[in-house]
């Protein structure tokens, strides 16, 4: 398929990435004169019989970013629908996702897991106290920029605290990062975002997951099982201190 010229007033530049149901474009917006990336959801690839929700849900990305602006969160500028797209206009960020990193077994000195995780954590912070919880906290959704700042992105799950769209009952999220009550479909709030971001810092200081395994297997560690110190694991100096921290994060019981 030709790509298009122009989405809304935005002028296309390039294609970023490509999923099922629609593109991430690099576009220009010509009223101010600034990079921007667009992200669509083509209509015509959405299932009738989840055309509702996965609407409703796109719009919800744009609502729960809109509101937050801050230095670690990707910015949201606007939410607009033609004949063919609902797309959200964003802040284009230079960068590379946290996921690509790991793959490459990247390695990261502790200096640098503090910086990525303590902005990590303004962020989520910054979120909750504007009652917005991310639910999706993962490597494949935060991004770091070549000068070393940390940018969330990805709202589409998230629960805002005057949204019905998701309710008690419902599995949202990516198994190996969901909190305990994420994988038992219970209510969430900013713990649940703790226990996800838990989980990263595990995986930025060890280079494996806590919880792997089938779906059925992680969902069970996840309510059930501790892992390992992060010191037994990793091949830097983890101290007993971190360790703690680790596992108050990790926590199935959080305070």
């Amino acid at each position: 398929m030709t790509e298009p010229e122009k989405i809304g007033k935005y002028l296309i530049q390039g294609v970023l990435g490509k999923g099922a149901m629609g593109v991430v474009y690099k576009a220009f917006d010509p009223h101010i004169e600034r990079v921007v990336a667009i992200k669509t959801v083509r209509k015509d690839l959405v299932d009738p019989d989840l055309a509702v929700q996965v609407m409703a849900r796109f719009q919800n990305e744009a609502k729960a970013a809109g509101r937050l602006l801050h230095p670690n969160i990707v910015s949201v500028y606007e939410y607009g629908e033609d004949a063919l797209n609902a797309f959200i206009a964003m802040e284009y960020v230079e960068g590379t996702g946290l996921r690509e990193y790991l793959n490459r077994k990247a390695s990261f000195d502790l200096g640098q897991i503090a910086a990525i995780v303590s902005q990590l954590l303004l962020a989520l912070d910054f979120a909750h106290e504007r009652g917005v919880v991310h639910r999706d906290v993962k490597p494949a959704n935060l991004i770091l920029t070549s000068d070393g700042a940390l940018k969330v992105a990805d709202f589409g799950i998230a629960r805002i605290d005057t949204s019905n769209l998701t309710n008690a009952g419902m599995v949202m999220g990516t198994p190996s990062y969901m909190s305990p009550e994420q994988c038992q479909g219970k209510e969430v709030d900013r713990r649940s975002d703790l226990f996800s971001a838990g989980v990263v810092l595990y995986e930025l200081l060890t280079s494996v997951k806590p919880f792997s395994g089938s779906i059925e297997a992680i969902a069970f560690k996840i309510c059930y099982e501790d892992p390992r110190p992060p010191s037994e694991v990793s091949k830097l100096a983890v101290s007993p201190a971190l360790d703690a921290i680790v596992a108050a994060a990790l926590s199935k019981d959080p305070v």
